[in-house]
């Protein structure tokens, strides 16, 4: 087979790739590199049949003999059970060997397989890595005094790791900073320091930081007032898909009277499962904003952030079925509402039992109706003010 070439059907013609054409030129069958090569092709299905297990075989074998990146590769698949089980004790083997070669993946692999049972070894070999220039090992140091894992928690000391890393151009790192000298969490709150980092990242294009950065332009928090740079970076976070970013610019659409744009956004979020999107088009169907009022597909809108528990959609929803003639339904839905507090569906619950359109107690139909009106509800007080005349 060696030397065999093969043609496509448009007569383009390259190299057979098999087991045996990657064997080739291995010293007795034992070429470490060789084997590397042919464990990594397996892992990843390039040439062959991707078969994880068959890889771990040839990294390993090639880790024996000497390889540190396959050493490196195994005993990341052997943490994570790539392949094969996950096996601590073999992939501590491998990634011990390749990490003491001085290999920073490696050294971090170490470090998170040995932080649940020898913290102290995992932070040090972090910081091996960290010296060595690794990315992954400053944030790992950085959660770890963040949070107090395997070293007393500091988040002084965390923000200097973020900041090592923030300044070798990681944008995460750069926005988990900026959000503790913001909020001063465990630092001196810095406001301009933040608004720097979240542009930084903002201009790498980190959907976060552009709504984060939008936010504080909007609101100037710690910054001039800028609505129209806020409004373009609200929108560049929300074509990205960040649905926070999608309702602000859908409001800022909405306010505009722009609802055609707004519904787009506001649909984004809440096929994505936002709640606040959802009763949003809601509301824009009921009120008519797109057209004609259509309470069947704003019943449906609400319906699906009522059901996730969205107290305003759950009164919405229930004035809908009420209109509708269907008053047990929106009985069970004002309950719903009133049981988190909302004032206007206990106002209308409490209504509905006092007047017997259903089985109420009237102990209970009048402590709803006074909540409702300690709560500022209008209806309610002058309903309580006829009961008491009458």
């Amino acid at each position: 087979m060696s030397g065999t070439l093969q043609s496509d059907a448009s007569g383009a013609i390259g190299p057979v790739i098999n087991e045996y054409a990657i064997h080739l030129g291995m010293t007795d069958g034992k070429d470490a590199a060789s084997l590397r090569e042919l464990g990594t092709r397996y892992r990843e299905g390039d040439g062959v049949e991707k078969d994880p297990a068959k890889a771990v075989g040839l990294l390993a074998e090639a880790s024996e003999l000497g390889d540190t990146q396959a050493a490196s590769s195994v005993g990341y698949m052997l943490m994570v059970g790539e392949g094969v089980p996950a096996d601590a004790s073999a992939a501590e083997v491998h990634l011990r060997r390749a990490a003491e070669a001085g290999n920073t993946v490696a050294m971090c692999n170490l470090g998170v397989l040995l932080s649940g049972t020898v913290p102290d070894e995992s932070i040090a070999w972090f910081g091996r890595a960290a010296e060595a220039g690794s990315l992954r090992a400053l944030k790992n140091l950085a959660a770890a005094y963040s949070t107090g894992s395997g070293v007393p928690l500091d988040k002084a000391v965390a923000s200097e790791y973020y900041r090592k890393a923030a300044d070798l151009g990681d944008a995460d790192s750069m926005c988990v900073l900026a959000s503790m000298l913001r909020n001063g969490d465990g630092i001196p709150v810095d406001k301009a320091g933040a608004t720097e980092l979240y542009r930084k990242a903002a201009d790498l294009g980190d959907p976060d930081a552009q709504y984060d950065l939008a936010f504080m332009l909007d609101a100037g928090e710690g910054v001039p007032q800028d609505r129209a740079e806020a409004e373009r970076l609200f929108r560049l976070s929300a074509d990205q898909g960040d649905t926070d970013a999608c309702l602000c610019i859908g409001g800022i659409l909405y306010e505009r009277g722009d609802f055609q744009e707004a519904e787009d956004y506001f649909t984004d979020a809440a096929l994505k499962g936002d709640v606040k999107a959802m009763y949003n088009l809601g509301l824009m169907y009921s009120e008519g904003s797109l057209g004609e009022p259509d309470m069947d597909k704003a019943g449906e809108w609400f319906e699906s952030a009522a059901q996730e528990g969205f107290v305003y959609a759950q009164t919405s929803l229930a004035g809908i079925l009420y209109n509708k003639g269907d008053v047990e339904d929106a009985a069970a839905w004002y309950r719903e509402a009133a049981a988190q507090g909302e004032p206007t569906a206990m106002y209308n619950l409490g209504a509905f039992g006092i007047s017997g359109m259903i089985k109420m107690d009237e102990k209970e139909a009048m402590e709803l109706l006074v909540r409702a009106a300690s709560a500022g509800v209008q209806e309610a007080v002058e309903l309580l003010s006829r009961i008491t005349r009458g």
